[in-house]
């Protein structure tokens, strides 16, 4: 069995190093305070925020995992919110009583033929107004009152933004900032738009969080991590080989993963010595296999997006410059500005400090072929 994962949240000795990231996570939840983690897609978040829970839940703390990105409606949050915070509760009775006590809502439960029970809701109202909203959001608290704290993370909150209109993202705020018992870990792929809600001084979340950035993992403890797991399946791959492999993925840590799962691929069972060049072969690989894909998500830009995109793909550094203006045949810093949001929001293209760079390693390489 291939022994690297990039499809599965990493676990067990699949999750190595971010000692440091997990022991400041845990300490802060666990202190009474909320904290935001920021991060590029792919540098492993998820996979750390569930190793952080395991080490919560170690020390009786209760902690909800809550994904934001199915949430499309109102109804929707109450339902998916309030059904993640059942299964995480141990006295179902006492979650359901408290439930059965909010004025526009009622749990219900349904069995399955092997007895096997499924909570839902009922609206007692046409529309989900705030105010049902505004109960819900006060679970986590309630149910905390015993003593035991509770918390309670939201990945992908920077889609809260879709509820502007009822001001969700205000709500929530208003009641987050009340609770003592209960505590937040908020984190999202969109790192642009998170930074904006936790530190733009207009938004509601301003200085409601501790703001951490997750940065990429040492290069040392990497090496350790593939050595030991290629040894596995009698496979050498010394130092040298293991900074390239990681060079080649922008030292992200799925895209390594990636990477590393398709060389033990190729060399397995005869090989047993990884060179260069079977690297090399093998990140060419992955992008032929990813080509059609590629070709689809660069076809759907428009030109300026597109040059813009291969610009970026050669350097992101000073854009907005006369000389890479230029260099780069763009318009304008104007044209610049609205295509780029448009990339940005794709997810294609990522900020650090004034520098954009192309997130994925392949599709930079698919745009320089």
């Amino acid at each position: 069995m291939n022994p690297f994962n990039y499809i599965s949240i990493a676990r067990g000795d699949g999750f190595y190093d971010r000692a440091e990231e997990t022991e400041r996570l845990v300490k802060t939840l666990s202190g009474g305070n909320n904290i935001v983690l920021l991060a590029p897609r792919r540098y492993g978040k998820t996979s750390l925020v569930f190793k952080v829970m395991e080490e919560l839940e170690k020390q009786g703390v209760d902690c909800v995992y809550f994904d934001m990105m199915p949430v499309y409606s109102l109804e929707s949050f109450v339902e998916l919110f309030t059904s993640a915070l059942y299964r995480k509760q141990t006295a179902k009775e006492k979650f359901l009583s408290i439930v059965s006590k909010l004025k526009n809502i009622r749990p219900k439960l349904t069995f399955d033929p092997a007895g096997n029970a499924d909570f839902s809701i009922d609206f007692n109202e046409p529309r989900v107004s705030v105010s049902t909203v505004a109960d819900v959001l006060d679970l986590p608290e309630k149910m905390s009152q015993d003593g035991r704290k509770i918390v309670v993370v939201f990945d992908e909150f920077q889609e809260i933004r879709r509820f502007g209109k009822f001001g969700l993202e205000s709500l929530m705020r208003s009641k987050i900032q009340l609770h003592h018992a209960a505590n937040y870990l908020f984190l999202g792929s969109k790192t642009h738009l998170m930074q904006d809600m936790f530190m733009a001084k207009n938004r509601p979340f301003y200085n409601s969080a501790m703001v951490m950035q997750l940065s990429v993992l040492p290069e040392a403890d990497t090496c350790r991590f593939l050595q030991n797991r290629f040894a596995a399946s009698d496979i050498r791959i010394d130092e040298t080989m293991c900074r390239h492999l990681i060079s080649r993925a922008d030292n992200i840590p799925y895209y390594i993963q990636l990477i590393a799962a398709e060389v033990w691929q190729y060399m397995t069972p005869d090989l047993h010595d990884v060179t260069k060049d079977i690297v090399d072969e093998c990140f060419a690989r992955v992008i032929e296999l990813k080509h059609d894909y590629y070709f689809e998500l660069f076809d759907r830009f428009s030109p300026a997006q597109k040059r813009l995109l291969q610009s970026i793909a050669r350097s992101g550094e000073n854009i907005f410059s006369s000389e890479y203006i230029a260099n780069n045949r763009l318009v304008g810093a104007s044209s610049i500005q609205k295509s780029l949001a448009v990339l940005i929001e794709s997810g294609l293209v990522e900020r650090s400090d004034s520098t954009y760079f192309i997130g994925d390693p392949f599709f930079r390489r698919f745009l320089l072929q």
